[in-house]
């Protein structure tokens, strides 16, 4: 994270607290230093967050104008929005910071998934006991960008290590089957081997002699 954003909130308040994910994925959200300074003053209001640009403008010792357009720039990255509540007669704007939650969300859904990915690699390698080649690696690429689950990716690795082969080709062709079948996660396919063996039982249940 850039000094000067810390220098800055400690100057305006140092009981400001950073949220470790706003630190994390600032630059994704191209936030200006401003915009940086408003939304960790938002996350740090613990209080229903009233649109009141003079109060913003008094805690954060910005300008009210300035308050404005941050607020409206944010509004404009899909980062916050203004909404209206009516209470006894009197309508109240304040600030809702829904989309910027939706937004973090995401992100941390999209980091744990590059996790993953980069995870299944050395999986494979480990399992393999030797390195992929290139040809491999693009295989699984198409794979994760296929969105085919690391889940399901796991369940053809097992099964192609039960079966002896240590090929990304039979995987290919283990993950090809199981596409066409609709299976989409390691549930499936339990989901469906015991399905199998209750239709297996009935058939081999001796009904003559019960």
């Amino acid at each position: 994270m850039n000094k000067n954003l810390i220098d800055e909130l400690l100057r305006i308040n140092n009981n400001l607290i950073i949220p470790s994910y706003l630190i994390k994925y600032n630059d994704k959200m191209n936030l200006e230093l401003n915009e940086f300074i408003m939304l960790t003053y938002f996350l740090n209001n613990k209080e229903k967050l009233v649109f009141n640009p003079k109060k913003i403008s008094d805690d954060l010792f910005i300008d009210q104008n300035n308050v404005l357009d941050i607020i409206n720039s944010l509004f404009e990255k899909g980062l916050i929005n203004i909404e209206m509540n009516k209470q006894n007669g009197i309508i109240e704007e304040y600030i809702s910071l829904d989309m910027f939650f939706s937004k973090i969300n995401l992100l941390l859904i999209e980091n744990e998934k590059l996790d993953n990915s980069s995870d299944i690699y050395s999986k494979i390698e480990k399992e393999f006991g030797r390195t992929l080649s290139p040809v491999e690696y693009e295989t699984i690429n198409k794979w994760i960008e296929g969105n085919v689950s690391i889940d399901l990716i796991q369940s053809a690795l097992r099964e192609a290590i039960l079966n002896g082969v240590n090929s990304i080709r039979y995987i290919d062709k283990i993950l090809f089957e199981w596409n066409k079948k609709g299976y989409k996660s390691s549930d499936d396919i339990i989901s469906k081997n015991k399905k199998d063996e209750e239709i297996e039982q009935i058939y081999d249940y001796d009904w003559l002699n019960e």
